[in-house]
């Protein structure tokens, strides 16, 4: 009973009556579905650099996934950095809050130091 091939070259499957079989000198046999395959692999052409055979395809599909995974990697890192200036500048507002804070009670001593003074000169 006749069977469905594949062809060996771009993937897809061969009807019983059709294609190519070559026969190597040493036995081996490479099944091609039409000339346009036939001649491709003749040039020395690899199926995965081109786009309408299954290798080809499936090395497409593997790129545009490495892509989509690297764009996401690099939105995930763009976030974290804003993330981390957001929080450096929390914390320098912080310090600076903190350094005004003592400041103010810095000049608020050295105003009651005034007062005391001016108070003791006028009981003088």
């Amino acid at each position: 009973m006749p069977r469905t091939r594949e062809c060996d070259y771009c993937g897809t499957d061969i009807e019983p009556g059709t294609g190519t079989m070559l026969v190597r000198n040493d036995g081996s046999t490479t099944h091609f579905c039409s000339s346009k395959c036939e001649n491709n692999a003749d040039l020395g052409r690899e199926a995965r650099n081109l786009g309408w055979t299954d290798a080809g395809r499936a090395t497409t599909a593997a790129q545009a996934q490495a892509a989509e995974e690297a764009e996401a990697e690099a939105a995930e890192e763009a976030e974290a950095e804003a993330a981390d200036e957001a929080d450096e500048e929390a914390a320098d507002e912080e310090a600076e809050a903190d350094e005004e804070a003592e400041a103010d009670e810095e000049a608020d001593a050295d105003d009651e130091d005034a007062d005391d003074e001016e108070a003791e000169e006028a009981e003088a």
